[in-house]
């Protein structure tokens, strides 16, 4: 695993511009989503260039209805508090994302129920995970879950997935979701949740005991953000820490 970082995480969106200093995405189809209209950094900018790059970004997404500013900074890369104070004097809203791994076998052997049942999402369960989907992304509000949702059902209908998605069932309801990412190297989980009212019942353990079968000899990867307590869950069931990335986000720039 010595060779898999934050890098092998997947990246959705268009990829609109690459140098040296940054790549720049720009999905004019989902304009709304932050992790896919962003800029992130390879190497550090200086302040008065994130100044400059911060109106650059601005006049980008003006003309594709973008409402919001999104960087990256490079993995494991410290902010100075001068850096923190410039961030937040501008409205910034500051995060931090942590990459974890873990043997597909040692996933492989948590603790699994035997009346919940896992199926791979096509046109006879897709409203099920949607549904689903809709309610994870409807507290960053009403707007980007729709687009979340019509552009989801579009993708999987269209049979132009990239991802493997699952619906977990108890008693044929669907109490949980989750997006894997399959590669020669890597099983990635992304977009993994349990509908609250099911959670602590053993049901995320069944969906992960799940991908770990199905990674086998391949580690699994995943992000987390690293203010949510669900990174606590991860470290419990094995998952080693690797890295970070600080990222921020200004919303509602109009």
């Amino acid at each position: 695993m010595s060779n898999i970082s934050i890098h092998n995480i997947a990246q959705d969106g268009h990829l609109y511009h690459e140098d040296k200093q940054k790549i720049i995405y720009l999905t004019p189809s989902e304009p709304l989503k932050y992790d896919t209209n962003k800029w992130f950094y390879k190497e550090m900018p200086a302040l008065e260039q994130w100044f400059k790059d911060m109106t650059s970004q601005y006049e980008l997404h003006q003309k594709q209805d973008s409402n919001h500013l999104a960087f990256t900074f490079p993995e494991n890369e410290r902010l100075s508090q001068e850096w923190i104070n410039a961030i937040k004097d501008r409205g910034f809203q500051l995060g931090i994302l942590e990459f974890y791994i873990i043997e597909g076998t040692e996933l492989a052997q948590l603790t699994s129920r035997k009346d919940i049942d896992i199926k791979e999402v096509d046109e006879s369960n897709i409203e099920d995970y949607l549904n689903i989907y809709y309610s994870f992304a409807l507290p960053y509000g009403k707007p980007f879950a729709i687009e979340s949702v019509n552009n989801a059902r579009q993708t999987i209908l269209q049979k132009k997935d990239s991802k493997k998605r699952l619906v977990a069932y108890v008693d044929n309801e669907p109490v949980g979701t989750v997006d894997v990412i399959i590669t020669d190297e890597t099983i990635e989980i992304d977009s993994f949740g349990v509908i609250e009212q099911f959670q602590r019942q053993g049901i995320g353990s069944t969906i992960q005991a799940y991908i770990g079968n199905l990674a086998n000899e391949r580690p699994v990867i995943l992000v987390a953000d690293g203010e949510d307590t669900a990174k606590d869950m991860y470290t419990k069931q094995g998952y080693m820490y690797q890295s970070f990335v600080y990222h921020i986000v200004k919303e509602e720039v109009n």
